[in-house]
C-alpha cells in the first residue's frame, strides 16, 4: 500500500502535466494557404510590425485568431503571427489552381509575347486577384487563352476559406432579470391602419402625384444602371512552366515590326508562322498569320489577316483578310509537310445563328483558300463556355430556327465575306 501511494502520486502529475499541455495548444479555426509569391508574417497587427517569418507561395496554414479581416496563423515550422486574409486561398482554392496550371502546361500556344516592365502574374483575371510570380522586363511568355472580365475598382472584402464555428458565449442574464421577465405583461398588438388610408396616401410623398411608386422605382432602376467596362486579361505560361493571368494591354505580341506597323490600332491576339522565305536583299523571311481584336469582348478575335513576303518588292503584302468575325481559340496551325509548300490552318468562328464552324484553310505561299467548314461543338469546360462575369454564366447563344428568306441571306454573306 506504501509503495502504491507514490505510483499514483506519479501518475496524477503526469496527467495533470499533459492536460495544461493539451490546454495552451491553440484552438484551428480553418485551414489557409498562401497566395502571394512571397508574405511576410508579422508579430503584431499591422505593417509596421517585426516579420517573424517570410511565408512561400502554397504554404500550408492553420488560422488559430481573427480580427476583423486579418487572422492569426501558424506554420508547420510553428511560427505565429498575422496576415490580411485577402493575400490566402481556402484549400479547395489551392487544388484548383494546381489542377489549372497542370492542364495549362499542355495548351497550344497562341504565340509568344514579350514585356517591357516587370509584370505580375496573378492566380486569376482581376486586378485584386494575388500575385503569385513575375514576369522580369523583356521577358518572354506564351500566350494560351483570353477573357473579358468587369472592371473592379474595389478590391472583395471576406476571407477565402471558411473558419470554424466560435463556442457559444456564457450566458449573462442572472436570476433577478429572469424573474422580471417572466413578470413583464404581454405586448399588446399593433393597431390597424385607417379605413381610409388609400385617400390619405393620394398625395404621395412632397404632394406629388401617386403612382403606386411605379415611375420612382423606374427612375430609380434608369439611375442605377451603368456601363460595364471590361479589361482584357490573358493567360500566360513562363519560362519556369507557372501558369497564370496577366493583363492583356501590357503584352506585346513577339510579332516583327515589320508586321505588326499594319495592326492599325488592333489589338493582336495570336500569331503563326507560316513558312519561310528566301530573299536575296533581305536575308530570310517568314509568311505570318494572326488575329486582332478591336476592343475588349467574350470572344478572342474579330478579324484574321494573312501576310506574305514579295520578294521582288521585297516587303510583306496581304494575301487574305476576313473581318466582323466571332472567333475563339485555340488556332491551329498544322505542321509543314515534306516538299510541300501549302500549309493548313483552321479557325473556330460562330455565325450569327449562335452556331459553331470549324474553318479549314490553305495557304500555298500567295493566296488563301477555304477548304472545309465543318461543325464544332465546344467542350464543356473550354474557355469558349467560361463565365466572364464572375459567378455568372457566360454560355454562347443557343442557336434559333430560321426562316427561309434569313438562310438565303446568311449564306450569301458568308459567301461575300469569305470570297
Amino acid at each position: 500500500m506504501s509503495q502504491s501511494l507514490p505510483r499514483l502520486a506519479a501518475a496524477l502529475c503526469a496527467l495533470l502535466v499533459i492536460a495544461s499541455c493539451g490546454s495552451d495548444a491553440p484552438r484551428v479555426l480553418g485551414e489557409a494557404y498562401v497566395a502571394p509569391a512571397s508574405l511576410n508574417l508579422h508579430s503584431n497587427l499591422g505593417t509596421r510590425s517585426s516579420t517573424v517569418a517570410v511565408l512561400k507561395h502554397g504554404e500550408r496554414l492553420r488560422v488559430i485568431d481573427t480580427k476583423r479581416r486579418y487572422v492569426k496563423v501558424l506554420t508547420d515550422k510553428g511560427a505565429q503571427g498575422w496576415l490580411d486574409s485577402r493575400e490566402l486561398l481556402s484549400k479547395d482554392q489551392m487544388a484548383q489552381l494546381r489542377r489549372e496550371a497542370q492542364e495549362g502546361l499542355s495548351m497550344p500556344s497562341q504565340g509568344s509575347a514579350t514585356v517591357f516592365d516587370a509584370l505580375n502574374v496573378h492566380i486569376g483575371p482581376e486586378r485584386y486577384a494575388p500575385a503569385f510570380a513575375q514576369i522580369p522586363p523583356n521577358g518572354l511568355v506564351q500566350v494560351l487563352a483570353h477573357r473579358a472580365v468587369p472592371k473592379t475598382m474595389t478590391a472583395p472584402s471576406g476571407s477565402a476559406f471558411t473558419l470554424a464555428k466560435p463556442p457559444p458565449p456564457p450566458p449573462r442574464r442572472t436570476r433577478r432579470a429572469k424573474a422580471q421577465k417572466s413578470f413583464r405583461p404581454p405586448m399588446p398588438p399593433a393597431p390597424k391602419p385607417p379605413s381610409n388610408w388609400q385617400e390619405l396616401s393620394a398625395g404621395g410623398i412632397g404632394g406629388g402625384s401617386n403612382n403606386n411608386g411605379k415611375a420612382d422605382e423606374k427612375k430609380d432602376a434608369v439611375t442605377d444602371e451603368k456601363p460595364v467596362i471590361l479589361e482584357d486579361w490573358s493567360l500566360v505560361r513562363t519560362k519556369n512552366k507557372q501558369v497564370g493571368w496577366v493583363l492583356s494591354r501590357n503584352l506585346y505580341m513577339a510579332i516583327p515590326e515589320e508586321v505588326m506597323q499594319y495592326a492599325e490600332g488592333q489589338r493582336i491576339t495570336s500569331y503563326f508562322d507560316l513558312g519561310t522565305v528566301v530573299d536575296d536583299v533581305k536575308g530570310v523571311k517568314h509568311n505570318w498569320l494572326w488575329t486582332t481584336s478591336s476592343h475588349p469582348q467574350p470572344f478572342e478575335f474579330d478579324r484574321f489577316r494573312v501576310f506574305y513576303w514579295n520578294r521582288r518588292r521585297h516587303r510583306y503584302e496581304t494575301s487574305y483578310r476576313a473581318k466582323d468575325l466571332t472567333g475563339y481559340f485555340p488556332i491551329e496551325v498544322e505542321p509543314a509537310k515534306t516538299d510541300a509548300k501549302n500549309r493548313y490552318f483552321s479557325l473556330i468562328l460562330q455565325d450569327d445563328t449562335g452556331n459553331y464552324w470549324k474553318k479549314r484553310y490553305v495557304f500555298d505561299g500567295t493566296l488563301v483558300h477555304l477548304v472545309s467548314s465543318d461543325p464544332y461543338q465546344p467542350p464543356p469546360d473550354n474557355t469558349l463556355t467560361k463565365a466572364i462575369i464572375p459567378g455568372g454564366e457566360n454560355a454562347p447563344p443557343a442557336p434559333t430556327q430560321s426562316g427561309w428568306f434569313q438562310r438565303q441571306m446568311l449564306r450569301l454573306r458568308h459567301f461575300f465575306r469569305h470570297r
